[in-house]
């Protein structure tokens, strides 16, 4: 008996495309880490008290100078270097810093209101109730620095990062945050109430008894802040706890 030939196999289906939007969302890792400041300094003249006082510290070594309580407004430092400085008490707003570095200065209590920092690194400094409201802090380090009780009320701070700064009781509300990282830093008391956070980065940070839980949107904690934020998230949302 002769048989029939077989049939050829049906055709495969042809394979289905994976739409991208079909995907699900890539977990990120954390928030972008800050830019770092570009700070290359020239060889420096050292300043002499004429220009000290001329408003225009340009490729200077600044190195001891006491300035406490100087007016200083609408100050111009560019490419310099500022060690052992005294500026307690002075009046720098609307000061402009740009590409230079800052060490073991004492501003405490200082006025520097509308300043613009650009490309700085400042260390070991005392700037405790130092007045920064309505300033703008762009690739800024800030590393080992008292900053109890400052103000930065309405500052916008991008790729800033604090490293073991002393927060305590800083005043924060209002503030523009974008790639900031407060790693080993002490925010006990700090207000963040109105504040606009991105890619904030609050681990390694103390957070103890921080105001304006409103403003954390945008914050990254790790598991143990998370439990001692707890309070201050449940008042924000209206939590009651018996």
């Amino acid at each position: 008996m002769s048989r029939r030939p077989a049939s050829p196999p049906p055709p495969a289906p042809p394979a289905q495309s994976v739409s991208m939007a079909s995907r699900p969302p890539r977990r990120r890792a954390g928030p972008t880490p800050p830019r770092a400041p570009d700070v290359v300094l020239p060889d420096l003249d050292v300043a002499d008290r004429s220009v000290l006082l001329s408003g225009r510290w340009d490729c200077a070594l600044v190195d001891g100078a006491e300035l406490a309580q100087a007016r200083l407004e609408g100050l111009v430092v560019l490419e310099s270097s500022v060690e052992d400085a005294v500026l307690d008490g002075a009046l720098l707003a609307g000061a402009r810093v740009t590409g230079s570095g800052w060490e073991r200065v004492s501003a405490v209590a200082a006025d520097a209101a509308r300043t613009q920092w650009a490309d700085v690194e400042v260390t070991d400094a005392r700037l405790s109730a130092l007045r920064l409201v309505g300033a703008r802090l762009d690739r800024v380090v800030l590393r080992r620095c008292r900053l109890d009780g400052a103000v930065l009320r309405d500052a916008q701070l991008t790729d800033v990062l604090l490293d073991g700064c002393d927060l305590r009781g800083a005043d924060l509300t209002g503030a523009q945050l974008r790639r900031v990282s407060f790693a080993g830093s002490d925010l006990t008391d700090a207000d963040l109430a109105g504040a606009r956070c991105d890619d904030v980065d609050l681990r390694g940070a103390t957070l103890e008894d921080l105001r304006g839980a409103d403003g954390l949107r945008g914050c990254t904690v790790d598991a143990v802040q998370l439990v001692a934020l707890a309070p201050s998230l449940a008042a924000h949302v209206g939590l009651l706890t018996l």
